[in-house]
């Protein structure tokens, strides 16, 4: 069995013809190594300037496995995390403090050593401890200074110190937030940038599944655009974007703004220029994956969707349909099974053309063809 992995069973009864009954409930289980000894190795206490740019000194702790951690590099499936909270909190299932993962560093002894670092967004003063687990996050087990044989204790934790940089002002709150664009499984948000703040080290977004919050950060970035890739096609979400400063001086919450991740539609106006020498008798149609415009439009035929006259030699038509979708078309004179289809200046056959929906600024999109030749009109035949 492999460490950290997860097992599902099930049993069956089995009678003396062979018959068999349904599965019972099911069951997992996860083997995994046992932590023997585990610590907070250094340093026991540490001072430290906010800042949004400047982690923490690194924190090591080290942990123990027998006849595991002994051989040579990391331990396959052992993590550790360095966390902070609260002064005098325990640490075990605790929302308020914060968890980072943590890199393994060397062997030291017959122990592997972790390192990290932290950063703290409020000055005051916290606890830090290591936390390890085998399986995968599952469960975990706390580790302070004197080690985990006699459970943690808060006394041994260490002991941060968080102070100001002497920076209290809040930056300007951004204004301009607006929806660039949406689709099934994105929203796309801009801002107007926050201008002569030398302290200034960027932006949070806040994002909410009801208007006026409250609102939960979910990124933090140092230019003014971002892409929410984590929604749901259908459901309306609330933004709101605030300045953050290198010392962590938040602005307040701009103004609010609600997208709704789907498909939106797109009119697409075709405006064509036909040769001079197209007969005046025929009209200019198109033909091509139609179906995927509004309205029912058929598939490749070329004598039923015709375009509307426009000034000379020029046509166009309009249709609608959801940005994204992909169409290909070419223009014929409406003649059954494409005898009088568009073709190159030479004379030659030429590919379906394509083109993609965009929704762009304002949901309409213009396409301007030319076309340059039509089979079975001089100078491409008679």
């Amino acid at each position: 069995m492999q460490n950290a992995r997860t097992y599902y069973y099930v049993v069956t009864a089995v009678d003396s013809a062979g018959n068999e009954s349904a599965y019972s409930d099911e069951v997992s289980a996860q083997p995994h190594f046992t932590i023997d000894w585990a610590n907070l190795q250094w340093p026991p206490f540490m001072s430290h300037t906010i800042s949004v740019t400047d982690r923490t000194d690194d924190v090591y702790g080290q942990v123990y496995i027998e006849n595991v951690t002994s051989q040579p590099g990391a331990t396959d499936g052992l993590r550790a995390q360095l966390g902070f909270g609260p002064d005098g909190s325990n640490p075990d299932g605790n929302p308020d403090w914060v968890w980072v993962e943590a890199a393994f560093n060397v062997d030291a002894g017959n122990n592997d050593e972790f390192v990290a670092s932290m950063l703290p967004e409020a000055v005051g003063t916290y606890d830090y401890a290591y936390r390890y687990s085998t399986s995968g996050g599952s469960d975990w087990v706390y580790a302070d200074l004197d080690g985990i044989t006699n459970g943690y204790d808060a006394s041994q934790a260490g002991a941060l110190t968080v102070v100001g940089s002497g920076d209290t002002t809040a930056p300007a709150t951004p204004t301009g937030l607006h929806v660039v664009s949406v689709s099934p499984g994105s929203i796309e948000l801009a801002w107007d940038a926050v201008a002569g703040d030398a302290t200034l080290y960027g932006y949070e977004v806040l994002r909410s599944d009801a208007s006026g919050g409250p609102y939960e950060r979910i990124a933090r970035l140092t230019n003014t655009t971002y892409t929410d890739n984590q929604v749901t096609e259908g459901e309306v979400y609330y933004y709101v974007v605030r300045a953050l400063d290198q010392s962590f001086n938040r602005s307040g919450e701009s103004a609010e703004v609600s997208a709704t991740p789907e498909a939106r539609s797109v009119t697409l106006v075709l405006n064509v220029t036909a040769p001079d020498w197209t007969p005046e008798d025929r009209s200019v149609h198109i033909a091509g994956t139609l179906s995927r415009f509004d309205g029912g439009y058929p598939d490749w035929n070329s004598s039923a969707v015709s375009l509307s006259p426009a000034g000379t030699d020029q046509w166009t038509i309009t249709f609608t349909g959801l940005e994204g979708t992909t169409i290909e078309y070419k223009y014929t004179l409406g003649s059954p099974d494409f005898f009088d289809v568009e073709k190159d200046a030479s004379c030659a056959e030429i590919g379906n053309r394509l083109l993609t929906l965009t929704y762009g600024d304002d949901g309409t999109q213009t396409v301007n063809d030319t076309v340059l030749n039509w089979r079975n009109v001089a100078p491409c035949g008679n």
